[in-house]
């Protein structure tokens, strides 16, 4: 399968996708993608999201971020995991109908109704797309799909043409089935608190009433009207009116918060890392930017210390990789003393190390056994864990599976992958690592590792 780079930094769906806001009408997508028959048997039949609600929407939206925000090799794994899932979701209905969640014009209607909801959420967010940007984020959403599997004869080819669709799919296809009734009236009061939250249940059932209530409403209040007419739903007066103002005031907040914080963590790591200017370092500053952890003005142990408990915390190691961790920096903080005359118990500083950097006393050749030198290798041996000189992107993404900062290193490990095809080479990673290590290079992965970010 070939993928077709079609998204990035600046693209219309970049920009409007990820956004926290758009989990507003994250429901709503849901009703009117399991209103098509075959969505809706598929989920009937072969979904867990009645017994594990939360962890089928955290799933359905990295899915998705990781198509439109991934690397080219991300997308194409996650592109061919949902092709392998679909081809299994195939039988009968509660009618007899066959049904295959892999038919076309199924999963045609599933991406077109996420282009739908962009719309729908700057719309009731009072900042609707103008008819020069929907056609743009358009074309993009059409080249997701084809990236998707879904041909041009699959899809309308223009936003007139898809509006014309939409209305006859909603008119004509669409059905009240159990899954739709389950979304709106069923088991979703019996969601669960969200993972990590000690809710008692006690508290939590008049919480999750009035949360449900009104993302039931807030969704019926936004139906198309004819089809909101075929499920016999009451309306509620007012409901309009509320969900506009709910929309309107999450648009003005987050437009207000620095632009990354506006998108959920997928989007907002490849954001950040797609922003990152690559400015020439300078030795002398790392001092201060890097090195100095506690920010006194000087270099001590404890600093280094603190930089190899930070990547312990995001490689989530062992005693015995913690320990080799710990002696790899230990040995470079006795390579910084020596080279700056300074005892090993005591503290450098930014004088001294500039004066190191002057004279060539640090850090001196390249020595994978100790210093700075040995930092690196240590570290990109945790990494490459089979030792084959090349990491793939599986490999380091079970890596960071616990890290706090996973989404931001996986983004910024990409700017080693090159060509795109998913893999890292160790000794490209080693260099890169210890260049940066020495303040010759910036490497935004390494300051996340080290808790500079």
């Amino acid at each position: 399968m070939t993928v077709e780079v079609a998204l990035g930094p600046g693209s219309s769906t970049w920009e409007r996708l990820g956004q926290w806001r758009f989990l507003l009408v994250m429901h709503r997508a849901l009703v009117l993608q399991s209103a098509h028959p075959a969505v809706g048997a598929a989920v009937a039949e072969f979904s867990v999201y009645n017994a594990r609600p939360w962890r089928r929407l955290f799933r359905t939206i990295e899915s998705l971020h990781t198509y439109v925000y991934g690397s080219a090799s991300e997308q194409r794994r996650e592109l061919a995991r949902l092709e392998r899932l679909h081809r299994r979701m195939q039988g009968q209905d509660g009618y007899g109908r066959a049904f295959d969640a892999g038919d076309t014009r199924a999963r045609a209607w599933v991406h077109l109704t996420l282009f739908e909801a962009v719309l729908t959420m700057q719309r009731l967010g009072g900042d609707p797309l103008s008819a020069e940007e929907t056609a743009r984020f358009y074309d993009e959403w059409r080249r997701v799909g084809r990236q998707f599997g879904l041909h041009e004869e699959d899809l309308p080819a223009t936003p007139e043409e898809f509006r014309t669709y939409f209305d006859r799919v909603v008119a004509e296809v669409l059905e009240d089935n159990t899954t739709v009734r389950d979304l709106l009236s069923g088991s979703i009061y019996r969601v669960p608190a969200p993972p990590g939250l000690p809710i008692p249940e006690l508290v939590w059932a008049p919480v999750r009433f009035a949360l449900v209530t009104a993302a039931v409403q807030a969704t019926a209040a936004t139906l198309p009207p004819v089809y909101r007419e075929r499920l016999r739903l009451p309306s509620v007066p007012g409901a309009d009116v509320v969900v506009h103002g709910l929309h309107l005031a999450a648009r003005m907040v987050t437009d207000l918060l620095p632009k990354p914080w506006r998108y959920q963590p997928i989007a907002a790591a490849s954001i950040r890392a797609a922003g990152v200017r690559r400015a020439e370092v300078v030795p002398e500053s790392f001092f201060e930017t890097v090195l100095d952890q506690s920010g006194d003005g000087v270099l001590r142990w404890s600093d280094l210390l603190a930089m190899a408990r930070e990547i312990s915390t995001h490689l989530d190691l062992d005693q015995k990789d913690e320990d080799a961790v710990h002696d790899a920096f230990h040995s470079w903080w006795e390579q910084l003393a020596t080279a700056t005359g300074t005892p090993v118990d005591g503290s450098v500083t930014a004088a001294a190390y500039n004066a190191a950097l002057a004279e060539r006393a640090y850090p001196g050749p390249p020595d994978r056994e100790r210093g700075c030198g040995a930092v690196a290798a240590t570290v990109r041996g945790l990494i490459d864990r089979d030792g084959n000189g090349e990491v793939r992107q599986d490999e380091y993404t079970r890596l960071l599976d616990r890290s706090p900062r996973r989404h931001e290193l996986i983004a910024a490990m990409r700017e080693l992958d090159h060509d795109g095809d998913g893999t890292i080479h160790g000794d490209e990673l080693e260099q890169a690592l210890r260049e940066f290590l020495v303040g010759e290079r910036d490497f935004e992965a390494a300051r996340h590792l080290l808790g500079r970010i």
